[in-house]
């Protein structure tokens, strides 16, 4: 009996280790992962069902916000993955660096062809710049400048570059101005009796006017990154234009004066006033200056117009002084973002003005009894002719302005009605109008002249004080209705009569749209024609190329 018992408790027994043996869980299988951290890595055993984020935590591994991990951390581990977390960094570090000059080279009729001239030396500039450094795995990976400050500016080279051809001398009566590469150039006495104003560049031609004294310059210089094409004032305000991106200062142009350009010992003067789009000497007055401003945008044209006016004086230490609000800022209707342009009557008081979509006049509110031996304080705004605007296709249309000697009339350019039923903005037809200051009237003196007609009135008197006959220069579209157009120079009577074509002659290529500029005593019309300044005389049509640069452009000429 002892027997049986002994055997049932060994079965018992048995039969308990094989059920214990049964209800306990298999050995979880492992896997091999290599790890690595920082350029360092290590093999570990982990289970199938490891994340690779459980790997790092059993890793005691935290990722900065830089770090880089691969493969992303919510994925699941598998046999002989390689995890790999990229220790990322980054410091500011401020390093001194010189600026390399720049060299800079000025055409000059004045030098033989062929022939250079050192005219300034260059001189590297030096900078504290501040870089932002990143490192991977303590390996520096990319360095990006986030701040330059400038401690001594570099000193362009300028080089004259001799571009004198075998011209021959030709009489200048009073005194003629333009810009050739970037700088002001004067001619008084004859073609080869000229000299350089400036000799930095930069001038932008948007501001580049002459006074009646024929001794004050005011002109704006571009403080733009990418390159700017150069514009006149009214008739070529408007061309096809780069986008102006501003600088770090926040501006795209300078405003600047030269007080007597008489004088070879005169220098260009800072105004201390940026983001300028037009600017005037006020006709009668010494010291006077009116302008109108911009605010700078990184969007085309690079800059969102105020459409306002300002008067202000340069006084005896050459600072601008005396700031007068002459209109308000407005929106300027329709693309009045780009701008108004202004142009003041010979006698200083009123103002013609010119917009995408109408032209008028700023005239004084003054009573009889004020005192009009300075300009106004204030103006009431006239509208004289409205029209639609020229689509904005790809550039801003506004016509120029020109006054008569008198004061009485303003002479521009319309945008004209439909020729067929196509929009009235998309209309190809431009008009030479011809307005009274004083309104009441509009005369279309002459049809289809084409978009850059750009009319001028001739003086009135010559520099001796005799009265000489009044015509007006135009340019007149060669193809009126096509917007590309070359032109031909015109000159007709003051009231529309007898147009005659003064250059080109019958054959060669148009001119391009610009403002001409009639000479002291009407005889004869500066002109650019193919990127050179020529004279010709209105009677004979004969024309005399001045310059062989090929960069010249704006001509102003006074007495």
């Amino acid at each position: 009996m002892r027997k049986y018992q002994c055997l049932s408790s060994l079965l018992i027994t048995l039969i308990v280790l094989f059920s214990i043996a049964g209800c306990s869980e298999p050995t979880p299988e492992l896997i091999n992962v290599t790890l690595v951290v920082g350029g360092t890595s290590q093999t570990l055993a982990v289970t199938k069902d490891f994340t690779v984020d459980d790997v790092l935590r059993q890793s005691n591994i935290i990722p900065g916000d830089l770090d880089r991990v691969n493969p992303q951390r919510y994925n699941r581990v598998s046999e002989g993955m390689t995890i790999t977390v990229v220790r990322v960094t980054e410091e500011t570090k401020v390093s001194q660096e010189t600026i390399p000059f720049e060299r800079q080279t000025i055409p000059n009729d004045s030098l033989p062809m062929g022939e250079n001239r050192l005219i300034q030396a260059g001189v590297n500039g030096i900078a504290d710049i501040t870089y932002r450094i990143v490192y991977e795995d303590d390996t520096e990976i990319s360095r990006s400048e986030v701040r330059r400050d400038v401690i001594v500016a570099p000193k362009n080279e300028v080089v004259m570059v001799g571009s004198q051809g075998q011209l021959p001398a030709v009489t200048i009566n009073g005194t003629l101005v333009y810009i050739s590469g970037g700088n002001i150039w004067i001619m008084k006495g004859n073609s080869t009796n000229r000299r350089f104003l400036t000799m930095e560049g930069g001038l932008d031609g948007r501001v580049f006017d002459l006074a009646e004294d024929g001794k004050r310059l005011l002109f704006t210089r571009s403080s733009v990154v990418s390159e700017t094409t150069t514009l006149t004032p009214g008739s070529n305000l408007t061309t096809v234009t780069p986008q102006a991106t501003p600088t770090s200062s926040g501006s795209f142009n300078t405003l600047w004066a030269v007080l007597d350009i008489t004088n070879p010992d005169s220098k260009p003067v800072g105004l201390s006033l940026s983001n300028i789009l037009y600017a005037q000497w006020v006709p009668g007055s010494d010291d006077t200056i009116a302008y109108t401003t911009a605010e700078p945008r990184p969007n085309f044209p690079g800059w969102q117009a105020n459409n306002d006016l300002w008067q202000a004086r340069i006084d005896s230490r050459k600072r601008i002084t005396g700031h007068k609000m002459l209109l308000e800022p407005s929106s300027g209707g329709i693309y009045g973002w780009f701008g108004t342009y202004f142009r003041y009557s010979p006698d200083g008081k009123a103002i013609a003005w010119a917009q995408p979509d109408a032209v008028g006049v700023l005239r004084p509110a003054t009573s009889d009894e004020e005192d009009k031996t300075s300009p106004p304080d204030t103006y009431q705004r006239e509208t004289r002719v409205t029209f639609a605007p020229r689509y904005a296709y790809d550039f801003v249309w506004i016509p120029g302005l020109s006054w008569s000697p008198d004061g009485m009339l303003v002479a521009t350019t319309t945008h004209g009605a439909p020729l067929g039923d196509e929009p009235a903005e998309d209309s190809p037809i431009f008009n030479l109008t011809i307005f009274p200051e004083q309104g009441g009237y509009s005369v279309d003196a002459l049809e289809r002249t084409g978009m850059w007609t750009a009319p001028q009135y001739s003086p009135a008197t010559d520099p001796a004080g005799n009265d000489i006959e009044v015509r007006i220069a135009y340019l007149q579209a060669m193809q009126p209705l096509d917007q590309t157009s070359r032109y031909r120079l015109m000159v007709m009577d003051r009231d529309g009569s007898n147009p005659q074509v003064v250059f080109p002659p019958e054959g060669q290529l148009g001119l391009t749209s610009q403002e001409v500029a009639w000479s002291p005593d009407g005889r004869q019309i500066a002109m650019i024609y193919q990127g050179n300044l020529y004279l010709v005389d209105i009677s004979s049509s004969r024309a005399q190329q001045l310059t062989m640069d090929g960069v010249s452009s704006s001509p102003r000429w006074t007495p």
